[in-house]
């Protein structure tokens, strides 16, 4: 049976063991097992330079926020540390984020291989003179990360062994609160929808030429949505007494194209709550639109607050994930080929990525596990390939093609442009 631990790609995180700096000067140095499958700079990180003889309160642009205490900082031999460190945080919170990292999403459990998908990822490093610095014995740095998803998901968390490639479980377990600075109208597009069949329609036509996001529509039908009395047009009798002149539009960012509209005349005004319900073209173009303000906040998520604040307690530098078991009801699983065309001579070194954009995960595909292929038939998905040197090819064809089959071989379209930066991988990815 497939199995997959999928992470709603949720940054989300709990309090674990780091290791000792007496451990760490014991190790063998070994290769990391993080191997970013793209060359060059895609990782979301923040550097900050710190005095660690004071606390430091150390905070980015989407809401996480962490504090080093003071004298909390040693060396491989456990002395002290009193000059200037560099702190580098990295978080993953995001499709793209993921693909790129190059963090091992497998695990294994009770003699069971999962695939394992983050519902979100940090990693805290610190160095003094270009040498590692450790969290003494007893100490804690105190995170706070800015986080996409709530109480939703049972998740947990889990440290990555970079040596071993490793994840262990600590525990499930965080306190989760509401981001006070966070702003919804900047954070996900609302998604259009279409008007109901049900719907009470106020029969309302007025200029909305001042109204950019309204204006190329041609046919808009406005649909109560109010639940207050109050806002009802229906029960109260001044509306249907009064001839209204003037009309205002205040977005109320709960639904895509809602408003509370304001009815006015010289000696009375009325406020109800409405929504333009589209249909047809007007409805293609609102989803048009809609897509593409998805992949310009994608661009920009990294400096949007998020809706939600974790925190928790960690007493180590390195990597952390937070996930929940997710496990495929209907998977397809066959003996997978792909056909690069021209460029099957780079096959051996390609990483096919199925993703899920609308349950936020992805699941990574290496050569020597295409004869165990298994894909999701209830759910939305794309495929990609990560081909060397920052190639990148796309399937276009219908993936439950393959559904039922043995074997299947998928046509993939290689680009022509390489992936240059995280921004370029978004680009491709919305045109799936």
């Amino acid at each position: 049976m497939l199995k997959y631990i999928p992470l709603l790609l949720v940054p989300i995180i709990f309090a674990c063991d780091g290791e000792s700096a007496a451990e760490v000067s014991n190790e063998t140095t070994e290769t990391s097992c993080i191997q970013p499958p793209l060359e060059g700079d895609f990782v979301n990180d923040v550097t900050f330079k710190i005095d660690p003889l004071v606390e430091n309160n150390l905070e980015t642009m989407n809401g996480s926020n962490f504090t080093i205490p003071a004298n909390a900082l040693v060396d491989a031999a456990g002395e002290p540390v009193t000059e200037e460190v560099e702190i580098t945080f990295n978080q993953y919170h995001s499709i793209p984020d993921i693909i790129t990292s190059g963090i091992p999403m497998s695990y294994d459990t009770l003699g069971e291989s999962y695939t394992f998908e983050s519902a979100g990822m940090f990693s805290l490093d610190g160095t003094c003179n270009d040498a590692p610095v450790f969290v003494k014995d007893g100490a804690a740095i105190a995170m706070n990360l800015a986080s996409d998803l709530g109480e939703d998901e049972p998740f947990n968390f889990y440290e990555l062994d970079e040596n071993q490639g490793d994840w262990t479980y600590e525990h499930s377990d965080s306190p989760i609160a509401n981001n006070p600075r966070f702003e919804r109208e900047k954070y996900i597009p609302l998604k259009p929808e279409p008007v109901s069949e049900d719907a009470f329609v106020l029969d309302i036509d007025f200029d909305l030429s001042n109204y950019d996001e309204l204006k190329v529509f041609s046919g808009i039908v406005w649909e109560y949505t109010g639940t207050d009395d109050s806002l009802d047009p229906r029960k109260n009798a001044i509306v249907s007494k009064n001839r209204w002149t003037d009309f205002d539009l205040e977005p109320t960012n709960e639904r895509a194209y809602e408003y509370y509209m304001t009815m006015k005349n010289k000696t009375r005004s009325f406020t109800t709550k409405c929504t333009a319900a589209l249909d047809g073209e007007d409805l293609d173009l609102a989803m048009a639109e809609f897509e593409i303000k998805k992949t310009e906040v994608a661009k920009n998520m990294e400096k949007i607050q998020k809706p939600f604040i974790r925190s928790v307690k960690i007493s180590g530098f390195g990597t952390y994930n937070y996930d929940y078991i997710h496990r495929v009801a209907e998977p397809a699983e066959l003996m997978a080929d792909f056909d690069f065309g021209s460029s099957n001579g780079d096959k051996d070194g390609a990483l096919v990525v199925l993703v899920y954009p609308d349950d936020n995960y992805v699941v990574n595909y290496p050569k020597s596990q295409w004869g165990s292929f298994g894909i999701d038939t209830e759910a939305h998905s794309k495929l990609i390939a990560i081909l060397p040197g920052n190639q990148i090819a796309v399937c276009k064809e219908d993936l439950s093609d393959c559904f039922g089959k043995e074997k299947h071989t998928f046509k993939m379209q290689v680009l022509d442009e390489k992936i240059e930066d995280k921004n370029a991988l978004i680009d491709v990815l919305a045109t799936l």
